[in-house]
């Protein structure tokens, strides 16, 4: 049986661990700074989606199965960053019809 490789770890790879856990953070610290009546536990920083509560069957169904947007990236239902919706590339909208032009022979 041949070894598996195993995986490098490299300066790409600590910087980006390093980044989304600065933004986390950065999104969790402006909620605890709002009083604890406006905390929403959802917003846009550096206009990168958010959302840490906790996931429902209504926001999972509207994050990855949402036939009111033709949106294939949206917000996630958990977490930070967007989320593939499957509705719009499983039935996508019919385009609009091109007239057929006449031909003449």
């Amino acid at each position: 049986m041949a070894g598996r490789k195993k995986k490098q770890f490299t300066l790409g790879n600590a910087i980006t661990i390093i980044g989304i856990a600065t933004l986390m953070g950065l999104a969790i610290r402006e909620q605890l700074q709002m009083p604890k009546d406006q905390r929403t536990w959802h917003g846009r920083l550096f206009n990168i989606p958010y959302d840490f509560r906790w996931p429902t069957i209504e926001r999972l169904r509207e994050a990855f199965w949402n036939r009111h947007t033709s949106n294939v990236l949206v917000p996630t239902a958990f977490g930070m960053g967007w989320t593939i919706n499957f509705y719009p590339l499983i039935n996508p909208s019919p385009a609009e019809r091109i007239p057929e032009t006449p031909t003449t022979k």
